[in-house]
């Protein structure tokens, strides 16, 4: 990314004139992009045909994005800040700490579906020379929501322990984290995943259920997941993905 760009991105004054122009055109840019990407595909869509269609210069386009790797990841990133956006009405809602966990990692697991970019970003994450070419910034970006997603069902787990509704250790919170995101990422590559065939794709979100409430329900809570954490768990999860969706649209249209 040059100086310009980079220094327009880190800067705190967001409020001025000048970074409010670009971070307007930088949202106009990725809704452009996306709509690329869906056009022509995540593989082949040609980075050169954006600044056209946005009416700007490739000098323009390139203060944004250094590259076809750099506008991907950004794409991701601006996935997982809306999935972020919603987590705040599962913490809030009237459910066990053990039902709050694993509606965290439903919706979690659920939202990227309905959005359908995780598998495509796990792949390119794996290839050689891919991730070297995005620009520290927008790496930096997307961990930083990557994080800021999986570290608030750590603090609800953390949360119960000291209300004394959870009996474990530093060291168990740590490795059910990673076992309950380690669920959560891997159903995000098998839900509806053609070329997983029918045996390891995960076509209903029952399934997805009930493989993180064995994980969640072999820690030692006070109030455990019951027959009816079920119901009370799809009715928020669900609700949540609507208006998750309907943000979306809202955001492509503008």
């Amino acid at each position: 990314m040059d100086q310009h760009a980079d220094s327009a991105l880190r800067s705190s004054h967001w409020t001025s004139p000048v970074h409010a122009r670009f971070r307007q055109r930088d949202q106009a840019l990725l809704k452009l992009g996306e709509a690329l990407v869906k056009e022509q595909g995540l593989v082949s869509f040609r980075f050169s045909e954006l600044a056209p269609r946005a009416g700007c210069s490739a000098g323009t386009l390139y203060k944004h994005f250094n590259c076809k790797e750099d506008l991907l990841v950004a794409i991701f990133a601006k996935h997982i800040e809306l999935l972020t956006e919603r987590q705040p009405e599962l913490i809030s809602a009237e459910l066990s700490h053990a039902e709050r966990l694993l509606a965290l990692h439903l919706y979690g697991a659920l939202a990227m579906k309905h959005s359908c970019w995780s598998l495509g970003f796990n792949a390119l994450a794996g290839v050689d020379g891919i991730i070297e070419r995005v620009s520290d910034y927008r790496l930096q970006e997307m961990q930083m929501f990557i994080e800021q997603t999986h570290s608030t069902s750590k603090r609800v787990m953390e949360s119960a322990r000291i209300e004394s509704e959870l009996t474990i250790t530093d060291a168990e919170v740590q490795v059910a984290h990673l076992t309950l995101v380690a669920c959560q990422r891997g159903a995000m590559t098998m839900i509806g995943n053609p070329l997983m065939g029918t045996r390891l794709n995960i076509d209903d979100s029952q399934t997805l259920y009930q493989s993180l409430s064995m994980v969640i329900s072999s820690l030692n809570w006070k109030h455990p997941l019951t027959t009816d954490s079920q119901q009370r768990i799809f009715s928020l999860v669900e609700q949540q993905l609507q208006v998750l969706e309907q943000e979306h649209e809202l955001g492509i249209s503008l």
